[in-house]
């Protein structure tokens, strides 16, 4: 069963558990060698994201400061790929996508995006993360989201059969509207964002919810209750776990 076709399983029934950045451990996060530890735990996914080296590379990288976990200084984008990867583990998106595949691991796509620095390249990751699905012919084992809404727009006018996920830093008016103005499947905030009456109002037009992120058992009971169909956390194998114990 491929990630979209368990969503759709799932939906009312189970909780989704995926991993932040892969998951908090002595290996960097957002790697390949970190996504090993999880594999085979039961999670979901895995939550990574993207942004553009200096020669047009899309690679895997949290941080907007390098110098807040790396050797660097900077941004990844004042970097070419073999600059990067002569200083710390990083990987392609081409990589990750290629070991995710044949590994059967589902991904959770997120943009980095702060348009005052990364307004002028975006579309160039947009069109190619949306290369990148359709080669490894990933549509039913992913969704891209951000808060960069064009970009989302440009990707689904790329290639329609790509999920979209919309984080929504801030309250709608009415989140079922802006849901279906841009197109996407899944509304993503942090559980402090999210009311019963949000969620209630996001299942009953056939939405999922993304409620993150979560790493402790108060946080948990609380995505319960609000009853989000997905979460991510640095600890995801142990929060699954811990899903599964109150859950009997």
């Amino acid at each position: 069963m491929t990630f979209t076709e368990q969503l759709r399983a799932d939906f009312g029934k189970r909780l989704m558990v995926g991993g932040h950045r892969g998951h908090l451990s002595e290996i960097r996060e957002n790697t390949i060698e970190n996504y090993k530890q999880v594999l085979g735990t039961g999670i979901s996914h895995i939550e990574i994201d993207i942004q553009l080296t200096k020669d047009d590379v899309t690679v895997i990288y949290h941080d907007f400061d390098l110098a807040e976990n790396s050797p660097l200084t900077g941004r990844i984008r004042d970097y070419t790929l073999a600059e990067l990867k002569a200083a710390f583990p990083i990987d392609t998106l081409d990589e990750t996508v290629a070991w995710c595949k044949e590994n059967g691991q589902a991904i959770a796509f997120e943009l980095k995006s702060r348009a005052l620095d990364m307004y002028a390249y975006m579309p160039i990751i947009g069109r190619q993360l949306a290369e990148t699905i359709a080669r490894y012919d990933f549509y039913g084992m992913c969704f891209v989201f951000s808060t960069d809404y064009r970009t989302l727009r440009q990707i689904k006018g790329l290639d329609s059969k790509i999920p979209l996920g919309l984080i929504v830093p801030f309250t709608p008016a009415d989140p079922v509207a802006l849901m279906r103005e841009m197109d996407a499947i899944i509304y993503l905030t942090y559980i402090d964002g999210l009311s019963p009456e949000i969620v209630r109002q996001l299942h009953d037009a056939g939405y999922y919810v993304d409620g993150s992120v979560i790493n402790t058992k108060e946080r948990l009971e609380k995505a319960l209750e609000l009853g989000v169909d997905l979460i991510e956390s640095d600890h995801p194998a142990a929060i699954l776990e811990l899903y599964k114990e109150m859950s009997r």
